[in-house]
């Protein structure tokens, strides 16, 4: 099993797109799918999803809309401005609006949002965890702890992409709250800070996103003291 730092998945992710040429969006959407086929879809039904505006708030509009083409009760809170998002994040929104899947944006002011996310994370099976990737590097407040503290609070079972939002990537560290997973999927390979903080990372699964291995003996000796 192997485990990689932050840094080193991202040089892997820029060398794949760069070197390789594997367009970022083709990355994102291999990445829904193999997240999509590690949930047991016969036995869950409804869905509350979680996304901020990065790539990993972009991994879970391409989830949602994976479940939501399956025929599933899907919720979506998308948290900030998504006219800020990044390139990959816009493009599956707007594949959202044309297939006329509803969500909520919650920016600013979580009080007018507060009573639909909280009957959302009671009552839906399973709560998807997009908020945050292996990027995040300062300390996580204002709304976003807000609604961090509301996954932990009410939600019934939590399902991590990638890492759960608030959790260093690197050292396991909480960065002010985390989310607490039950589950994780870790894309690629397994990050350091997940198998340092099990409380935080649950039981962390890899999904291959259609990265060679060759890139990741390529970057790993590069970064050989990471």
């Amino acid at each position: 099993m192997l485990i990689i730092s932050a840094t080193q998945m991202q040089a892997i992710d820029r060398y794949a797109i760069e070197k390789i040429g594997i367009p970022s969006i083709v990355l994102m959407e291999n990445a829904a799918i193999k997240f999509i086929d590690a949930i047991d879809l016969e036995n869950t039904e409804s869905y509350t999803i979680i996304c901020a505006t990065g790539n990993n708030g972009g991994d879970g509009l391409a989830i949602a809309r994976h479940l939501f083409l399956n025929n599933k009760i899907v919720d979506l809170f998308i948290i900030g401005e998504p006219d800020k998002g990044t390139d990959d994040f816009k493009i599956n929104l707007n594949i959202l609006k044309n297939i006329k899947l509803p969500f909520t944006i919650v920016n600013q002011n979580l009080m007018e949002a507060k009573n639909s996310l909280e009957k959302s994370l009671k009552e839906n099976d399973l709560t998807i965890d997009a908020l945050f990737g292996i990027g995040l590097n300062g300390e996580v407040s204002g709304l976003y702890s807000q609604i961090i503290k509301k996954i932990n609070q009410h939600a019934r079972k939590v399902l991590a992409v990638d890492i759960p939002s608030g959790l260093d990537a690197n050292s396991g560290k909480v960065l002010g709250i985390a989310v607490k997973a039950n589950q994780t999927i870790s894309f690629h390979h397994i990050k350091k800070g997940l198998s340092r903080n099990k409380l935080y990372s649950g039981e962390v699964l890899v999904a291959d996103i259609g990265i060679p291995d060759f890139v990741t003996q390529i970057i790993l000796d590069r970064f050989k003291d990471e």
